[in-house]
């Protein structure tokens, strides 16, 4: 019998500085959906790292990792599972030396194949690719063609960016993703924990060879 690997999962994104409404969302979806991870995003202010630190509590208690989006030493000083960056092999390299080995570093490419290999070479633990904006149709295109090509030749696992579209999440499972991010915009909705659980439901199902 052939080898399966794991099933499609989710991975939550958040916006920087996340609202009292948005943490009560975040609870409800973790409590619905199966979410493999979740990244805390992070703007050019100051964090408030009293609420960061709650909402890593409170990802990392369901069995999720927490990782912080371009900031290593606020990942560090607060104890998340790692760091999001973006393709740059130079702030790959110095978050990898600041938090260890055992850290969760991944990177995100956009929809571009060379820095992905590269930064798969040096030791990322995902690539990720995306349209820059879950309404960009040729975007989604190039990442589910990029998906495809990947999920063939490399064992590194990859994440689909900023897909909110349930179709668009389960084409992309079935191509190889290891995991399904909605953009931060999917928060807006009202109907967000509803549509996220969607996603997960869609993706749950998907089963690949390894």
């Amino acid at each position: 019998m052939a080898d399966v690997k794991p099933r499609c999962r989710l991975y939550l994104q958040l916006p920087g500085q996340p609202t009292a409404k948005l943490e009560a969302q975040l609870t409800q979806a973790l409590a619905k959906a199966d979410v493999a991870c979740v990244l805390l995003g992070h703007d050019q202010g100051a964090s408030d790292e009293h609420h960061v630190n709650r909402l890593i509590d409170l990802v990392q208690a369901t069995g999720a990792a927490c990782l912080i989006e371009n900031d290593v030493a606020l990942a560090e000083r607060l104890g998340a599972d790692g760091v999001h960056l973006g393709a740059d092999s130079n702030a790959f390299r110095a978050a990898r030396a600041l938090l260890g080995p055992e850290a969760s570093i991944g990177v995100g490419c956009g929809l571009m194949r060379h820095e992905a290999m590269l930064l798969a070479e040096l030791g990322a633990d995902y690539v990720g690719f995306g349209p820059a904006s879950p309404s960009d149709i040729d975007g989604i295109d190039q990442c589910a063609e990029l998906i495809a090509w990947w999920a063939e030749i490399f064992v590194v696992p990859c994440v689909a960016f900023n897909i909110d579209a349930t179709d668009a999440a389960l084409k992309l499972a079935e191509l190889g993703t290891d995991l399904i991010a909605p953009s931060k915009l999917i928060w807006q909705e009202d109907d967000a924990v509803d549509r996220i659980a969607e996603i997960g439901r869609a993706i749950s199902g998907v089963r690949r060879a390894a």
